[in-house]
């Protein structure tokens, strides 16, 4: 690629092919097993590219920081066809025509819809909701016992997403059902993602899952006023004015509320994560305790100011998304053939950077299997010596928007438990789980609790 991402004349080395792949499935029980695992060996024996099958798609696979600048600045329609790739997995999980299966210039408008969500004056709204909402669900634990962390993490994620994104009487009312519905669609896509669109098991754990959630939606966040507000967050989509003067009906604006809704699964993964790490290392406890107490003169904040005080927690959390990035493949399909960083990538191919290989590069990161937060401080800041090095939230021309509000989720979340408890895990080795998608903690991920003295 040119420096202005023109295509550059077809041509180049011929990507060096991965044998050993199976009829109809390819590479796809090594590659779902263990990605990072799969990925790392592959680029081990074959360089820093490679082409593999997937069940019906052949990927070509870059590592590195200089291919991931190129693949994600690769441009929209001229360059990568995001529908040949996102439309059999979410089309059929999250709706047509919403989010990544929609046109490029009504996906541009429905992103603008999720913007004043995002907002520095949304974000300082929605600190007081997210504290609330962890000391409500905390508030029956006895003085002592143990919990399931992954299913914390996602009844906290859930209902933190679904009280700032939608309304806190639609949060409240789904209660359970909400993390419940997510977890069925994440399992739905990773069925699509491992068997492909045709299977029916999956169509209608999606189907039912999604139709549940708009049905909620239409019947609950109409009349969802967030504090403060004389219109519901439903009420301003149905006002909106999109391309051509289209506007949205309620079945769509409901379908876009659960793609919204569907970012809380990776936030859960990284909640998840930061958890598990922290306690695998216990020594980060008081540290992350002491920053706490210099941070917030009071309690629960109300300033986003107080929150980026929190700087060692913000490490800790990009150690998990460095570490365990809830997303293995950032996929760009060729629209057309292409020469990525020497090589001929043919139209059709999958075009991917791993942020799970590439967290784990020694040439960016020191001892990359190791928990250091340190990296990050100013003296060190391994992420910032090369462009695109932490692509954990994505990167380049299609950065996640929800980037922000997930960190801040996730901070909010380990600060208000920190303060409240004392944790062990019960079993110090977690594993990823091999069925998801997100690459999740493996059930059950048991922790121990006792309240704090005040």
């Amino acid at each position: 690629m040119t420096g202005d991402h023109e295509p550059l004349p077809p041509g180049g080395r011929e990507l060096p092919a991965l044998d050993g792949g199976l009829p109809l499935i390819g590479h796809g029980i090594p590659f779902f097993r263990d990605p990072v695992g799969f990925l790392a060996r592959v680029h081990s024996s074959r360089g820093e590219a490679v082409a593999f099958s997937l069940p019906g798609r052949r990927m070509a696979s870059f590592c590195g920081p200089q291919a991931n600048a190129l693949i994600l600045g690769l441009q929209d329609d001229t360059e990568v066809d995001r529908h040949l790739f996102y439309d059999p997995l979410l089309a059929p999980l999250l709706g047509p025509g919403v989010g990544l299966t929609a046109p490029s210039e009504l996906m541009k408008w429905q992103h603008s819809l999720l913007l004043p969500l995002l907002r520095r004056d949304a974000l300082t709204r929605h600190i007081p909701v997210m504290f609330d909402e962890v000391e409500r669900y905390v508030a029956p634990w006895d003085g002592h016992g143990t919990f399931d962390l992954l299913a914390v993490m996602r009844d906290l994620s859930a209902r933190i997403a679904a009280c700032c994104l939608i309304g806190p009487r639609f949060g409240r009312t789904m209660g359970p059902a909400l993390p419940r519905l997510l977890g069925r669609l994440e399992a739905a896509l990773f069925a699509f993602a491992v068997i492909g669109p045709r299977g029916p098991l999956p169509h209608g754990l999606a189907d039912r899952a999604r139709e549940t959630l708009v049905h909620a939606i239409k019947e609950i966040a109409p009349r969802d006023c967030p504090e403060g507000s004389e219109r519901s967050h439903f009420e301003e989509l149905m006002r909106a004015t999109g391309p051509g003067g289209s506007s949205l009906d309620e079945d769509t604006a409901a379908a876009l509320m659960v793609n919204w809704l569907f970012a809380a699964v990776p936030t859960t993964a990284l909640a998840a994560w930061t958890g598990v790490l922290v306690l695998q290392h216990p020594q980060w406890l008081p540290v992350l305790r002491a920053e706490q107490e210099a941070a917030f003169a009071d309690y629960p904040p109300t300033t986003l100011s107080a929150l980026h005080k929190l700087e060692r927690l913000s490490h800790c959390l990009l150690e998990a998304e460095r570490l365990h990035p809830p997303i293995v493949v950032l996929p760009r399909p060729a629209a057309r053939d292409l020469n990525i960083h020497g090589y001929r990538v043919p139209r059709g191919y999958v075009v991917c950077a791993s942020p799970g290989l590439s967290h784990r590069l020694t040439s960016v990161f020191r001892r990359p299997e190791a928990f250091d937060p340190d990296r990050y401080l100013p003296d060190r800041a391994e992420h910032r010596t090369t462009p695109q090095a932490l692509i954990g939230f994505g990167g380049g021309r299609h950065p996640c928007l929800g980037a922000t509000l997930a960190q801040q989720t996730i901070k909010v979340i380990w600060s208000a438990l920190l303060r409240a408890f004392d944790f062990e895990l019960a079993d110090p080795e977690v594993r990823e789980a091999r069925t998801t998608v997100m690459r999740l903690p493996r059930r059950p991920c048991t922790v121990r609790y006792r309240r704090r003295k005040r």
